[in-house]
């Protein structure tokens, strides 16, 4: 049976419990916590009980069905379409967990001159200088030999390690294929198309991305900075989303944004604890690698 189907046949069992009572459409939201209890208490017989309990299932699928009645139910008396509610979701859902979005990955410049795309494997090397007890880090592109950007430091009173944080702008390189920071870094913008060149690799973009990276690198702060994390609140991720809804990498899943930031921040443990090291970057292998200190 069809979702559209369900709640057709559902719409003819809504009770009015008091005669034109606007507080008839709390009842189905007061019986979906119900249900919702029932299906926890037939958990509850369950561990309780072992095998014992032949009728689990059964009795699952009916409190279950329970539930979906009253979703239902409160779909139709707000005019929302339980099939809509059901294909939303899905996407949402596939949009948080699927990293199997292949479709969603997209090469942002392959239209592009050679010289104005990411080069699709490079190394770069991390190389912390000494400057009079200040440590600063430098980042040299090994496929060329050249410094990318200038030297920086933790710019903080604290020593807190965001001089390694230009390696999370290469992790969006790596499993996004996108970086406008990376992209001044080494002259690759894309002077070709003038409005490309001033929205996508312009200023806003930029600061955009220098602004993501510290939002989730505040939030860290507070989880270990992802050093036994797998995963990426759900409203970090929606807060990312919103901040580049204006420019190409909207079409981003969070799904591809938590991979990007817990491998990103996998590298940069490494090269805190090793003070610098080569870093593989591969946007054909989707890979961010710390290939060690030399």
């Amino acid at each position: 049976m069809e979702f559209k189907s369900y709640q057709q046949e559902a719409k003819k069992t809504i009770q009015d419990y008091i005669k034109g009572k606007e507080s008839n459409k709390i009842v189905p939201f007061l019986g979906l916590i119900g249900e919702a209890g029932s299906v926890i208490t037939e958990l509850k017989k369950n561990l309780r009980d072992g095998t014992a309990y032949t009728n689990y299932k059964t009795k699952l699928k009916e409190e279950l069905g329970d539930v979906l009645w009253y979703i239902s139910t409160i779909a139709t008396q707000n005019d929302l379409d339980l099939e809509k509610i059901a294909v939303d979701n899905l996407s949402k859902i596939k949009d948080r967990f699927d990293l199997e979005h292949s479709d969603k990955f997209i090469i942002y410049d392959a239209e592009y001159p050679i010289e104005e795309q990411f080069p699709r494997e490079f190394e770069v090397l991390f190389s912390v200088i000494n400057d009079e007890g200040k440590e600063r880090v430098r980042i040299i592109n090994n496929l060329t030999g050249n410094q990318l950007g200038n030297d920086i430091t933790d710019n903080s009173h604290q020593d807190d390690g965001y001089r390694f944080h230009d390696i999370f702008h290469f992790g969006y390189v790596a499993f996004l294929g996108w970086s406008p920071v990376v992209r001044k870094l080494m002259g690759i913008k894309r002077r070709s198309d003038g409005a490309v060149d001033e929205i996508e690799d312009g200023a806003r973009a930029t600061i955009t991305e220098e602004l993501i990276s510290l939002y989730i690198y505040s939030y860290g702060l507070d989880h270990q900075l992802f050093k036994y994390s797998s995963s990426v609140d759900t409203e970090v991720l929606k807060t990312v989303q919103k901040l580049v809804s204006g420019i190409e990498v909207k079409n981003c899943t969070q799904k591809q944004w938590e991979t990007a930031i817990i491998n990103s921040y996998k590298v940069y443990d490494e090269l805190r604890i090793n003070k610098g090291g080569r870093v593989l970057v591969s946007i054909k292998n989707r890979k961010l690698i710390y290939l060690g200190k030399n």
